[in-house]
């Protein structure tokens, strides 16, 4: 597969990082993760935007051919240089603070890293069991929102899914909230309302959760954001994750039963198949 560097396509193989770089030091960067489906990029503005936002929060300085459009034309260029441009794929794109320094860096340039494999459709599906991890609690932030390359949180709620044979796991922030899922944004759907925790509980900004809070009025349905302990899933009437790979109903967090009200689909899914239209 092929991949790119710092606009020079390179074959994986041919690819080196020097011990001193700053991704791996000191995981100085941010990255998006980008679904191309039904020959397009999904959500490219919205992914872009959170890109600058990341990189005007990590003070870095992107050089001047990092455009929406440029790095749009980029994307496409490697997906037709790997065969992927007639099936699902996902693309990854990094962006971290070149070497020089310690904790202090003596440069605020960038490097730029995009790779891209082979995906699986959009799809919408079922998630039996999740449960609340509590070793690692988020916190606001002002890089909170974005993905970014210390993804530590992440990795231990993975490890704590795994031990515990879960299908996924909720996080919370550092007063008890509720702040998403392991990698997705969480919702919660009662009476025509739809709600999500506040980025104020340092859950990141996902692309999924922009389209929803952007379509639903459309559809009738309220959206609020705020700061919500667990127990609040008690009274709802479907519980679900999403982000840029698909959608997953939660059949149970701890020991709370969601029976997902048939009238309460119906209403979400006319809202979700606008999602991968």
């Amino acid at each position: 597969m092929f991949l790119v560097y710092n606009s020079d396509i390179l074959l994986e193989s041919d690819f080196r990082l020097s011990i001193n770089d700053r991704a791996f030091s000191y995981g100085d960067g941010i990255f998006e993760t980008i679904r191309y489906e039904s020959n397009r990029i999904w959500f490219w503005n919205d992914h872009f935007a959170r890109l600058s936002a990341g990189m005007t929060a990590l003070q870095v300085t992107p050089p001047e051919n990092l455009t929406a459009d440029a790095l749009h034309q980029t994307l496409l260029r490697l997906l037709e240089a790997n065969g992927l441009t007639n099936q699902p794929a996902r693309i990854k794109l990094q962006v971290w603070r070149q070497a020089g320094g310690l904790y202090t860096p003596t440069t605020n340039n960038v490097n730029v890293l995009i790779s891209a494999r082979p995906g699986n459709p959009f799809s919408i599906s079922e998630k039996d069991r999740a449960a609340i991890y509590d070793g690692f609690r988020l916190s606001y932030s002002p890089i909170s929102a974005c993905k970014t390359l210390n993804a530590l949180p992440y990795i231990l709620a993975g490890v704590f899914k795994e031990q515990h044979s879960l299908d996924d796991v909720l996080l919370l922030d550092t007063e008890g909230h509720m702040a998403e899922c392991m990698a997705s944004t969480l919702f919660w759907y009662t009476n025509r309302k739809l709600y999500t925790p506040s980025l104020q509980t340092g859950c990141i900004n996902g692309i999924i959760r922009r389209q929803l809070l952007r379509l639903a009025p459309a559809f009738g349905i309220t959206v609020t954001e705020g700061l919500y302990k667990p127990e609040t899933l008690q009274q709802a009437e479907a519980v679900f994750c999403a982000n840029v790979m698909g959608i997953q109903w939660l059949n149970q967090v701890e020991n709370c039963i969601i029976n997902t009200s048939i009238t309460a689909k119906e209403q979400l899914l006319s809202l979700l198949n606008q999602l991968h239209i």
